[in-house]
């Protein structure tokens, strides 16, 4: 598929009634005992209640099986893999995806946090479009003060679904926009298209964008939703960002082998590999490059510069971006916020003294609404640099609440069914519910 206006749709989005089938949520760790629980948490309450949490423990030193047990003895839905020595995340996943039972496949990192409706808006929009893999937008929040204040999609203002293909996947281009890492994406995937294709558990980085590209050629089709309902930690210790030389080379060689798996008459794509690859082959130059400065080699440090001397404007800007983010980590002194979660156009109903009114879209419960990216992202960052205190005035605002990764206390004044963010219960009255979590930081 080229850049252009996406396809025509089925339809306009329709309320559904609620999806039926088991979810297993597929999550892989190690030594992710600081943000484990708060991930696995944000799993078991999702308003969609037919889930397993498979959580496949990668060798861990820390706490982790620990706070995997104390969970999964409160709730029959959490199974615990034990691996006794480190692996690969694809391959912890492979092992938590041959023991699942679901329909559907949702992959879950430990250090995220999944929106309390997720699972069920992914499950209708999968419905509606008719696809074999469905995603949402991601929305950084974490320690990296340059990317808190944004999502994955952003640049994309998506207004309805849109098809990834190959192709975008690979050129990570999209409607005119570039950069665009489709790969980070955690989708939900039917699990009769991992019947045969499972993650290739010699990569380090890279395993989920090959995954999703081994589905997709083999004629599964993905659609991504506008909406973000995936909040994505970024911090130092992650996984994603970090890639070493031998990651790099085995990234590299991967897709070498794959481009001569292709079948005829798809030249367009072997291309595009071919030139992912030497992308790569420039960040393992650069990647060497910055292995001999630390080890203070500075003689290979140097012939390494004449060769490949792009690389001093890369280093430049590492630099660079080292230097703003020591600034503003530097600057920022984390504040105390009252504010008040409500619908666009209300926030003149709801002018409570002390509190900063913030504007939020209406909710609706279709399957996609329009991208409200610079929202959801600006709330997230606001959750990043103070202490909140939070009132969720109405559906929207209840909605909302389930976007901020971290707050100090939170009270609800709306209808009991928004409330299910907090506690799945029939209809009832409009209550007020108070909350407060304890969890350290962000």
């Amino acid at each position: 598929m080229t850049d252009g206006p996406p396809p025509p749709l089925p339809g306009s989005p329709v309320t559904v009634s609620p999806p039926a089938g088991l979810v297993s949520v597929i999550m892989a760790n190690r030594n992710g005992a600081l943000y484990l629980e708060r991930a696995m948490r944000s799993v078991l309450d999702q308003t969609h209640r037919q889930l397993e949490l498979i959580v496949s423990d990668d060798g861990s030193t820390d706490s982790s099986r620990d706070i995997i047990r104390r969970l999964a003895a409160t709730d029959a839905r959490v199974q615990l893999i034990e691996s006794p020595v480190g692996t690969s995340a694809g391959a912890a996943r492979n092992r938590a995806i041959a023991k699942s039972k679901g329909d559907w496949i949702a992959i879950c990192d430990s250090d995220d946090i999944l929106h309390p409706e997720r699972l069920e808006r992914l499950l209708r929009a999968a419905s509606a479009l008719d696809t074999d893999i469905v995603a949402d937008d991601l929305i950084y929040f974490g320690e990296d003060p340059l990317e808190r204040h944004l999502t994955l999609l952003q640049s994309l203002n998506l207004q309805a679904p849109q098809e990834i293909d190959p192709l975008v996947l690979i050129t990570c281009r999209l409607l005119g926009q570039s950069d665009l890492s489709f790969g980070y994406l955690k989708p939900l995937i039917r699990s009769s298209a991992l019947r045969t294709i499972r993650y290739n558990e010699d990569l380090r980085v890279d395993e989920d964008y090959d995954l999703y590209l081994r589905l997709m050629i083999a004629g599964h089709r993905f659609m991504v939703i506008p909406d973000g309902l995936y909040l994505y930690r970024r911090h130092p210790k992650s996984t994603s960002h970090r890639a070493s030389t031998a990651s790099l080379e085995r990234m590299v060689k991967v897709q070498t082998d794959f481009i001569r798996t292709l079948p005829q008459g798809s030249e367009k794509l072997a291309e595009a590999i071919s030139a992912r690859c030497r992308s790569h082959l420039r960040e393992l130059h650069y990647t060497r490059l910055l292995d001999a400065l630390k080890q203070r080699q500075w003689l290979l440090a140097i012939g390494r510069l004449i060769r490949h001397p792009q690389h001093v404007l890369s280093l430049w800007q590492s630099l660079s971006e080292r230097f703003r983010r020591k600034q503003l980590n530097e600057s920022l002194v984390r504040g105390h916020l009252n504010l008040v979660l409500c619908a666009k156009g209300r926030a003149a109903d709801y002018d409570v003294p002390g509190f900063t009114t913030f504007e939020v879209p209406e909710y609706t419960e279709a399957p996609w609404s329009p991208s409200a990216a610079p929202i959801w992202a600006k709330l997230s960052q606001l959750a990043c640099e103070n202490d909140l205190y939070i009132l969720a005035a109405d559906r929207a605002g209840a909605f909302a609440l389930g976007l901020v990764p971290e707050y100090v206390s939170a009270e609800l004044q709306v209808p009991q069914p928004a409330t299910r963010i907090l506690a799945p219960e029939p209809d009832g009255p409009t209550i007020m519910m108070s909350l407060r979590r304890a969890q350290g930081g962000l």
